[in-house]
């Protein structure tokens, strides 16, 4: 399976929309490309974040997909996503504006339907399933629970809103939500999957790290295979990645990686990993493997009262209703706790951290 990757130091416009178009076409993207076809761009817009943050997708990387679609006679370009927390219109257009995604109207339109439908056992974004053909535009990031976001992860946000929470507590264990992402991605099934690795991050991603440079764009029609060589640029082990373990169980890297591109040479020093993920302990300890039986953690989220700014975006996102604000204070109730770690994916302000 191809990977293609191609060097890229910076978001200037013209260098961007070069580099994806020779990417796109490298892999036979503009073959695929109707004038009728109704096509999907899927960014990571985890918050409304600026840019700079490296939290979502850039605008540079966007736009030079979308104008790759719509200069092969695409008509219709739509950019969707489901960030965390409410998802409603008006946070939608909050989200648009901060993540600098105005720019795209240029030759796509921002959605603001908020409906969702059902489809093989999933809620899904109705743009997802209204759509002939979708591409995943991700981020590179380190993540609390998977260990690394990129393209499979990235799909979660076709689940709309607070329902996300709601998958979180049935797929409690980081092994069950890695199965639930990989048969999400065979029921969405991207064309293809474009990776924004020029600024990445790594520590307490996907939302509370801090920015590392990577220098890279990446695209393959395999998020799979996608992920797996961006493992390796981190200098993670795929083995230690949940999502890869359920993909490769599920006969999804059986091909071998073909790169294709530039050379690709992995980040040094490695990205720093999530609290939650080095503060576990020996994995194979008699000790972790009896708590991801039991769907526990060798970790628990704290709250940093004296950073926390009392917004509420923890106890929103949190799957079991655990976090409540108190004098303007986040308090976290440690039993029921399954340490999925969206209360630190959400908060804007690094107030929570992981503590064994």
């Amino acid at each position: 399976m191809k990977v293609y990757v191609r060097k890229q130091q910076n978001y200037d416009q013209q260098q961007v929309d070069a580099a994806v178009a020779e990417m796109l076409d490298a892999l036979g993207v503009g073959e695929d490309l109707k004038p009728d076809l109704r096509v999907l761009v899927k960014p990571n817009l985890l918050q409304a974040r600026a840019p700079e943050t490296a939290a979502t997708t850039h605008p540079a990387v966007l736009l030079a997909v979308c104008r790759y679609v719509k200069t092969h006679g695409v008509k219709r370009i739509v950019v969707a996503d489901s960030p965390g927390g409410l998802y409603n219109a008006a946070q939608l257009r909050k989200t648009y504006t901060a993540c600098g995604l105005n720019v795209l109207t240029e030759c796509a339109e921002l959605n603001e339907d908020t409906s969702s439908r059902e489809k093989n056992g999933f809620t899904l974004l109705t743009p997802v399933l209204e759509s002939d053909y979708i591409i995943n535009c991700c981020k590179l990031k380190t993540h609390g629970l998977a260990v690394m976001t990129a393209g499979v992860k990235n799909l979660f946000g076709c689940i709309p809103g607070l329902k996300k929470p709601e998958v979180h507590c049935v797929r409690s264990t980081a092994d069950s939500f890695a199965e639930y992402l990989v048969k999400l991605c065979e029921t969405v099934r991207p064309a293809v999957t474009v990776l924004d690795a020029v600024e990445c991050m790594e520590g307490n991603g996907p939302g509370g790290g801090t920015v590392k440079h990577g220098g890279y764009l990446m695209a393959s029609r395999s998020p799979y295979h996608l992920d797996e060589v961006a493992a390796g640029f981190m200098g993670i082990r795929p083995n230690i990645c949940p999502v890869w373990r359920a993909a490769k169980k599920a006969g999804k890297l059986d091909e071998a990686v073909e790169p294709a591109g530039d050379e690709l040479i992995p980040a040094e020093p490695p990205f720093a990993l999530p609290d939650a993920i080095t503060r576990q302990g020996k994995k194979f300890s008699f000790m972790n493997i009896f708590r991801r039986a039991c769907a526990r953690s060798a970790t628990h989220p704290v709250v940093l009262t004296e950073k926390c700014l009392g917004c509420g975006k923890c106890a929103e996102s949190c799957p079991r209703h655990l976090i409540t604000i108190v004098d303007r204070k986040a308090h976290m109730q440690r039993k029921g706790c399954i340490a999925c770690y969206c209360c630190q994916e959400m908060c804007p302000a690094h107030a929570i951290e992981a503590r064994r």
